[in-house]
This record gives C-alpha cells, structure tokens and sequence, in this order.
C-alpha cells in the first residue's frame, strides 16, 4: 500500500468536513490530550476542529496536514449511533 502524502491526507480532511471526530494529540514529550469536536474549515496548510469544552466554553484549535502525516495528531471519525469509527488517516 502506498504512503499518504499531504495532498491526500487534505483531500480525506476535506471530505469530512462537518463531521465528528475524536482527536489524540501530543501536547508535550509525555502529556496526551484527547478530544472530541466537529472539523469545522479547512485552508492550504492547516485545518480546524471546534471542540465543546463544557456547555457554555468552546475551542478552536488547528492543526497540520503534516500532523496527520507524522501522527502526532490522530483522528478517528466517529460515527452518529458509535462512540469509535474509522481512523482517518493511517
């Protein structure tokens, strides 16, 4: 199987916008942070996931299509009747 390449891993993004997702990221060497939000736009470099931190704060956060790539960032689409679905990018 070939390797995903950015334009790629853009393209599986792009298709997903509007979805939910449940994020993993490194935020240092040893800390972790998962998350669950909605990918909401998309730009050449970067793309955005609005997170719900409680009922009334919300989150934006943007990540690389690189992260992706690297797997610093993983994203799991998460499907309307299940908590896990698919892995976007593997």
């Amino acid at each position: 199987m070939p390797k995903a390449t950015i334009m790629d891993i853009r393209r599986e993004v792009e298709n997903c916008l509007g979805k939910r997702v449940k994020l993993e990221a490194h935020k240092s060497k040893k800390k972790l942070y998962q998350k669950e939000g909605v990918i909401e736009s998309t730009y050449p470099s970067i793309f955005t996931v609005r997170v719900q931190e409680d009922k009334r704060k919300e989150q934006k956060l943007s990540f690389s299509y690189s992260d992706l790539l690297t797997q610093s960032v993983k994203i799991v689409l998460l499907d309307e009747n299940e908590t896990d679905g698919a892995l976007l990018v593997s």
